[in-house]
């Protein structure tokens, strides 16, 4: 299973770039470094589970790179953590960047999240709200719940320009997540 799962993966991000191209998928660029106690953790527990492994090579061209080798790379993003996550389009162009270990559950709403912030700029309002959508579904208890709401709140603003519907949507945040950073944004 481990080794399938790194027969998935890209290590050049020149050919990560040409694949992204090709397929239409953002590039999931992964720095990794050796010892890396985040990322032995990662590998062990957060990559192994199914559903992961599913949504990221459906979603991504998957990219591995090693953040004190790839050092012109790593200065582009401005890297210093490992494992650190980048969602770049094919020109290598960042949408979305995250650092540290993540679960599989938090790892799957990461994933929601970053794909979404690669969609909603190229106007794919209605994938990128399904797939935010189902995490809130799947996960409406993790702690980025109140993220993923708000980011379908945005969404459904952007496609209709209803201030009514983001004001019914921050107000779910406020009773379901009134705690959150979320909820803390509405005046």
């Amino acid at each position: 299973m481990r080794e399938k799962f790194w027969d998935q993966w890209q290590f050049d991000f020149e050919a990560a770039k040409q694949m992204a191209q090709k397929s239409r998928k953002p590039v999931f660029l992964q720095f990794h470094r050796n010892p890396c106690s985040g990322c032995k953790k990662l590998y062990a527990e957060t990559y192994p589970d199914a559903l992961v492994q599913q949504e990221l090579f459906s979603w991504f061209v998957p990219l591995g790179l090693d953040i004190l080798q790839d050092r012109r790379i790593r200065a582009q993003y401005s890297a210093v953590w490992t494992p650190s996550f980048y969602v770049l389009d094919y020109k290598g162009k960042p949408y979305f960047s995250i650092a540290g270990f993540r679960n599989a559950e938090d790892f799957r709403v990461v994933l929601r999240l970053a794909l979404s912030e690669y969609l909603v700029p190229k106007g794919k309002y209605d994938e990128a709200k399904a797939h935010l959508e189902e995490g809130l579904n799947l996960f409406p208890d993790n702690p980025r719940a109140a993220t993923l709401l708000f980011r379908i709140g945005m969404i459904e603003y952007l496609q209709t320009w209803d201030n009514k519907k983001f004001i019914a949507v921050m107000t779910q945040i406020k009773e379901r997540y009134p705690h959150s950073a979320e909820a803390r944004q509405w005046p």
